[in-house]
């Protein structure tokens, strides 16, 4: 069976050939969708739209966690959305991490994640102590933040209906405040080819104008993502 994404955002389409479906939801927030594939292993889609595989989400967890490294210890880690857990094994490893908290809107995301991609769960008890996972909608937890953060990752959907917020800028002026003094902040941006005009350069001229500085756009291979190419920004509180 051919498995089919079409991007209303991007105007593109693009399948994997995949054995059959594993599981189909439709939460709160969106719908949720597995299927087991014969190149990727089981893929992720949420509203259509692929997410994560097992066997080639490495080039967007590599890039993310090259982007969050940051030389301190005792970091406080905020991750906006990544219910998935693909990030967190690998943050770990090359972070001091004094807590991680993960704020993401859909519990179903993380109990199918669980389930059908294991590998991304499987963290020892030392971790996970350091673990706070908190169901909420990441806009509105950051307007009641207290606790500052030495990195956010904003490990979002593309701006849809639920999601866009994520992208505006009394968003970023709370994520802002919620960073300490040479805090980072990295955001899911889309395809450089298919997203500079709706997302990528929007959110720069955002990020520019409540004082984010040393802005930076990252651009890596995704094969599973719309032109195949994706990237992230990076910015950082001074």
């Amino acid at each position: 069976m051919l498995v089919t994404e079409s991007n209303k955002l991007t105007k593109t389409q693009f399948s994997i050939e995949c054995e059959k479906a594993l599981y189909r939801y439709k939460s709160r927030y969106q719908k949720i969708e597995i299927y087991k594939s014969y190149k990727y292993g089981n893929v992720l889609m949420l509203d259509g739209c692929f997410m994560l595989t097992e066997k080639r989400s490495n080039e967007y967890h590599d890039k993310c966690i090259l982007l969050a490294k940051k030389n301190k210890l005792n970091l406080n880690v905020l991750i906006i959305g990544g219910g998935d857990f693909g990030l967190v094994k690998k943050l770990f490893k090359k972070n001091d991490i004094k807590k991680l908290y993960i704020v993401e809107i859909d519990e179903k995301v993380i109990d199918v994640s669980m389930k059908y991609f294991p590998k991304f769960f499987n963290l020892n008890k030392r971790v996970k102590e350091r673990i706070i996972i908190t169901i909420d909608d990441g806009y509105e937890w950051i307007s009641n933040n207290e606790i500052l953060f030495d990195v956010i990752i904003i490990d979002c959907t593309d701006p849809n209906p639920i999601a866009k917020k994520l992208y505006s800028k009394i968003f970023y002026k709370k994520i802002f405040k919620s960073l300490n003094k040479n805090g980072f902040l990295i955001q899911q941006s889309g395809s450089p080819a298919l997203n500079k005009k709706d997302i990528i350069d929007p959110t720069i001229t955002k990020l520019s104008s409540i004082g984010f500085k040393y802005i930076s756009l990252k651009s890596f291979k995704m094969p599973i993502y719309p032109s195949g190419i994706w990237s992230f920004i990076k910015c950082k509180k001074e």
